[in-house]
């Protein structure tokens, strides 16, 4: 899932490239390369494509990138019981021995 989504990303991001690369911006681009431009669908037509085009591929880059942060997230280490504690002692500050953390300072009655 994880090279099918990192694939996917390279690909989205080449296309990207390509279609920014295709954009002119003083508003010619590659429909003002046309002499024919009522053959080919009108310079309006090819000017909207390309936009459209450059949207839907930093949205795919978006949500991929969100998709594959959330599937790699690092799973949380396991506290083990009966390791040694950073006091020092195993167990210390535990139900079976020392005091709480909180009356460190107080009589034990």
């Amino acid at each position: 899932m994880i090279a099918l989504i990192s694939i996917l990303l390279v690909l989205a991001s080449i296309l990207l490239i390509v279609v920014v690369f295709v954009q002119n911006p003083k508003g010619g681009g590659l429909s003002s390369d046309f002499g024919a431009a009522q053959q080919l669908g009108g310079v309006q037509r090819t000017n909207d494509f390309i936009e459209k085009a450059t949207w839907v591929l930093a949205g795919v880059i978006l949500v991929g990138s969100i998709l594959m942060t959330s599937i790699m997230k690092p799973e949380k280490p396991k506290v083990q019981q009966g390791k040694e504690q950073p006091g020092g002692q195993p167990g210390a500050g535990g139900p079976q021995g020392g005091t709480a953390p909180g009356n460190q300072g107080a009589p034990q009655e």
